[in-house]
């Protein structure tokens, strides 16, 4: 086995450690020109994986004690851009479990936002007052058709891709 317990010395909480759950959020919205655009943030010097400074990637982070999945979700849109949708919103996408996709090994829950406000009316809520000191560098809506004009931090760039793709088959039957 290669779990093992640590006890938090202020509460005395056993916590296990363990490969880690994270959630990736995928909001879809189009723009006043009708071409659909996918939420990014750029990676600010505060963020835990310095090779990935300066890179676009969806909100994403990870599953803290005592929330749900969807509640994991809702809180990293928030924290990283400002955003709020109802955890009803929040559709599960895929599950990715291969050890080898990440270094940190985590088990990732991927879900989607439909959203049917215009991007270019949620962009004057965007704030990064939430998240992490640094974390976040800029917020912004990315046309799909664009996406390869910009660097992109965890494959995020393949994985809005396969998204969308996949919602412009179920979308279109």
């Amino acid at each position: 086995m290669k779990n093992f317990p640590v006890i938090d010395k202020n509460s005395g909480r056993e916590y296990w450690v363990s490969r880690s759950m994270a959630v990736v959020v995928f909001v879809f919205a189009k723009d006043n020109d009708g071409d659909e655009c996918i939420l990014a943030v750029k990676r600010g010097k505060g963020t835990p994986d310095p090779e990935y400074v300066g890179k676009y990637c969806v909100p994403c982070g990870y599953l803290d004690y005592d929330e749900t999945l969807q509640q994991a979700a809702a809180r990293e849109l928030k924290e990283e851009t400002g955003l709020t949708f109802p955890n009803c919103d929040f559709k599960l996408f895929s599950i990715n479990d291969n050890p080898y996709d990440d270094k940190r090994q985590n088990v990732t829950f991927r879900f989607v936002v439909n959203c049917l406000t215009l991007a270019n009316n949620l962009e004057l809520l965007f704030t990064t007052k939430n998240s992490e000191k640094d974390e976040v560098d800029f917020i912004r809506f990315i046309k799909i058709k664009n996406i390869n004009l910009y660097e992109w931090a965890f494959n995020h760039e393949e994985l809005i891709k396969k998204v969308s793709n996949q919602r412009n088959k179920t979308t279109t039957l």
